[in-house]
């Protein structure tokens, strides 16, 4: 059957060629695994966590929602189907305001015969997949406003509390250093394993003392020189730091990103963090705004005496405008890459120009600050941004793709002559920074 669906569809019994946008038509690539294995899968969990949580949903969205829940499910399975058979890409019938957008890119990929699945750029074709589930629940006048993803969200959450608390103890005090700004910042970059799209694993429960331990996994490591980029540049009287911060995942990750602002705001490296979510459910995990309030509220009604001053000392700073949560702005959701910002959210674009830096979390946005085009492995990071240079660029980024750049040379051959599925497990990482010229 894998042979049959290999020879129907054209894919191509090869990995993904240089300087060509990734695509699921590459056989040995993450791509093909996406949408061979991973999105039914996830399609499928979905599906039966609708019903497994019928009751709970009822009685947030009310009794009516039973029905529409049926309608949904019918939707996503539908949607499995299509996956599985590569069918073309349907239009969208809501009356969503990016509906129209999408329409007009999906009839540009028919005349170019890359409106399937297996054929359509990598980027899109996921972007296109959550874009489906969500108009799915959107088309349901009792859902419209569920986090279908939420479950698993808070359930992970509540799980690890007491790994929380005791992080949040043992980063008291610690003072403006080069070492404790680099630990803080890699205990921010291993959090990103914690990814509910690719894993169910959740953080090791000595992980402050094992952050020394997974430098050997670290590829790329430019800590020391984000170090002298913020220091320098807080040493200008003129010139207050602001730092912009993409997040990736909701749950763990978010919680070290916080705790991470948090010490950039009380040590004095920078006087703002502002933080980016996604305006929708995205990617299983991706922050939305609901999840950062949510977590939030979390902190300050837990009984964990430490985790609850957390929350406390985080709303204060909020409240101070030291921390900010940035308007929802559906740029983040587009299935495209960060070269189009400056010209479809030019506002966006201006506003971050104002920071001194933009750490970017995770794969997603590392794909998109790479426009999704397999590069050389060792092409700096600043020469594969293009266009894309509003300020300062930090990548903060566990490896759960097959793209990358800036690395030692060999290093990417050696770990697939090694293992030839290395870049799908989320154990190696990178820290990487393109400096933008003041």
């Amino acid at each position: 059957k894998l042979e049959e669906f290999v020879e129907k569809h054209h894919i191509l019994v090869i990995s993904p060629p240089l300087n060509e946008p990734l695509s699921a038509r590459f056989y040995y690539s993450c791509a093909y695994r996406t949408f061979r294995i991973r999105a039914p899968h996830m399609l499928h969990e979905l599906a039966h966590s609708m019903r497994d949580n019928e009751e709970s949903i009822m009685k947030q969205c009310g009794n009516y929602a039973q029905y529409d829940l049926r309608r949904v499910i019918w939707s996503l399975n539908i949607l499995r189907s299509e996956i599985l058979q590569n069918r073309p890409f349907k239009l969208f019938y809501d009356k969503e305001p990016d509906a129209k957008e999408w329409n007009m890119s999906l009839k540009q990929l028919v005349s170019r015969e890359k409106n399937q699945w297996f054929t359509s750029t990598w980027l899109f074709a996921e972007c296109y997949l959550y874009r489906r589930i969500w108009a799915a629940f959107r088309r349901a006048e009792t859902l419209r406003n569920f986090d279908y993803f939420s479950p698993v969200k808070f359930s992970t959450v509540r799980g690890l509390v007491p790994l929380m608390n005791n992080i949040v103890i043992a980063t008291r005090g610690m003072t403006l250093s080069q070492a404790n700004f680099q630990f803080m910042l890699k205990l921010s970059l291993w959090a990103n394993r914690c990814d509910l799209s690719n894993t169910t694993e959740v953080p090791n429960e000595h992980i402050m003392q094992l952050i020394d331990e997974y430098e050997k996994d670290l590829l790329t490591d430019q800590s020391a020189d984000i170090w002298c980029l913020l220091t320098e540049n807080g040493r200008s009287k003129t010139h207050s730091v602001v730092i912009d911060i993409i997040l990736d995942n909701a749950a763990y990750e978010l919680f070290t990103d916080l705790l991470l602002a948090e010490y950039l705001i009380e040590s004095g490296l920078a006087k703002k963090v502002r933080f980016h979510v996604k305006d929708r459910p995205w990617f299983v995990s991706d922050v939305t705004e609901a999840d950062f309030n949510w977590m939030l509220n979390s902190f300050l009604c837990n009984q964990q005496g430490e985790l609850s001053a957390f929350g406390h000392n985080l709303r204060g700073l909020m409240q101070d405008k030291c921390i900010e949560l940035c308007s929802v702005c559906d740029f983040w959701t587009k299935p495209s890459g960060f070269s189009s910002m400056r010209e479809l959210f030019p506002c966006l674009y201006v506003g971050i120009s104002f920071s001194t830096l933009a750490i970017f979390k995770g794969d997603l946005n590392y794909r998109k600050l790479l426009e999704d085009v397999s590069r050389s492995p060792t092409t700096p990071l600043i020469e594969c941004l293009g266009d894309f240079m509003p300020t300062s660029i930090c990548a903060l980024r566990v490896i759960k793709s097959d793209i990358y750049c800036g690395m030692p040379v060999c290093v990417v051959d050696w770990l697939t002559e090694d293992d030839s599925q290395w870049m799908g497990r989320a154990e190696k990482a990178v820290i990487q920074l393109a400096v933008k010229p003041r």
